[in-house]
């Protein structure tokens, strides 16, 4: 009994990781997609602004989906829960994007870490406000 305890622990964990590194990937790329520069390219000419706004967007995305998983409300309301989560850290990018135009692309470091801020912030009354 403790041996098949133990094995679905570690089933619902594979599971759980998976999926969860999934749309983290998934996020990641439609983060790139619709922003209107090229991160990656930026990030490998060495440019800091667009680093910290994708790791800022990341972490501010990880922040609910690691809640979800953690409650395991079930697996539905886990992959809907990661989508509101998609779905909010895109509406912080525009917002500021709006208010902050071309700071990333400009390199702007200071502008940058308010982009990672706000899309931390976001992520964790996002992550905060899910109730199973």
């Amino acid at each position: 009994m403790l041996l098949q305890q133990a094995f679905g622990s570690i089933v619902a964990f594979a599971v759980y990781l998976v999926a969860s590194l999934g749309v983290l990937g998934l996020f990641t790329w439609l983060y790139i997609w619709v922003t209107p520069y090229d991160e990656l390219e930026d990030i490998r000419q060495g440019k800091l602004a667009p680093a910290v706004a994708l790791a800022g967007a990341m972490l501010g995305y990880t922040a609910p989906i690691l809640v979800a998983a953690h409650v395991q409300a079930g697996f539905l309301d886990f992959f809907a829960w990661s989508l509101i989560a998609c779905v909010v850290q895109l509406a912080v990018f525009r917002g500021l994007y709006w208010l902050l135009p071309r700071v990333i692309e400009t390199n702007n470091i200071a502008g940058a870490t308010c982009f990672a801020a706000a899309s931390v912030c976001a992520g964790l009354i996002n992550a905060g406000s899910f109730v199973p």
